[in-house]
């Protein structure tokens, strides 16, 4: 309890994004205004003793004004107090439900509650929405060589790497194992491109050193899909696109980025020339 008016003094919050959704507190403020009903509920009941017991609370009041501010005020901040921490705790509860553990990234549930509402949006606002689908090369081989308690430093690494590179409408979530994704809203392919071309750069260039003082450099593959076709694309069909995408670019040697509408012969031509 302490801890938890220091808490709500200093505003130390645990917050994990620049998400209004998220730094807003819903149940807190509903759980403050019941408990503080309750609390005028509790003063009343008094006032109605008293006059059942042939007491005057007017005169009483007037005779003790100390006495009945004292209790009315204890009795208020005592109910807000508890409404605002048991209020605090079911905030915290659904945001923790929400979230990865271990990176602290948007879980899955998240990712495809916001792509369905966005799906709306992009209906009206005749918008066109990305979705990157990122997935780490060779993770495996981090695991068997370092162990894998270097393998969850590691997630951790990328993680912020990711939550960092993502702007304020962006979302991004860890999904599974090594497996990470973002969902750009408002944002075509073209961009959703480059946006993925500077994370794959800057995670090849930025190498984890782990608490045992290991040096880990990794790299990571994407896909990239599109759409502005709201009516007959829906979130699933566009995270397939990039899921396919991500599959060529795991073919073609990893450690690239691939947009759903490259063919699998466009990138064998794309190669050939290179070589």
């Amino acid at each position: 309890m302490i801890t938890f008016v220091n808490d709500l003094i200093t505003r130390n919050y645990t917050v994990f994004s620049e998400d209004m959704a998220l730094v807003n507190h819903p149940n807190r403020n509903k759980r403050i205004v019941q408990f503080f009903l309750f609390g005028v509920a509790i003063d009343l009941l008094l006032l109605m003793a008293e006059l059942a017991a042939g007491i005057s609370p007017l005169e009483d009041i007037t005779r003790h004004p100390w006495l009945y501010g004292y209790i009315f005020l204890v009795t208020m901040v005592a109910f807000l107090l508890f409404g605002a921490m048991i209020g605090s705790r079911e905030d915290q509860l659904e945001k923790l439900a929400l979230r990865d553990p271990l990176t602290g990234l948007f879980n899955s549930r998240y990712l495809w509650t916001r792509m369905d509402e966005q799906w709306g949006i992009g209906k009206r606002d005749k918008s066109e929405s990305s979705l990157i689908l990122f997935d780490l090369d060779f993770f495996k081989r981090v695991n068997d060589k370092f162990r894998h308690p270097a393998g969850d430093e590691l997630l951790k690494h990328i993680g912020k790497i990711l939550q960092h590179a993502g702007r304020r409408s962006d979302i991004v979530a860890r999904i599974g194992g090594e497996e990470f994704v973002f969902f750009l809203p408002n944002t075509s392919a073209t961009v959703a491109t480059v946006i993925a071309e500077r994370i794959r750069n800057t995670i090849s260039r930025t190498p984890l050193t782990t608490d045992k003082k290991h040096r880990i450099t990794v790299t990571i593959s994407a896909g990239v899909a599109s759409t502005n076709d709201y009516n007959t694309t829906i979130p699933r069909t566009l995270y397939e696109e990039a899921d396919k995408a991500l599959y060529l670019a795991k073919k073609q040697g990893k450690n690239r980025v691939i947009t759903s509408n490259e063919s699998e012969k466009e990138l064998y031509t794309k190669l050939e020339t290179r070589a």
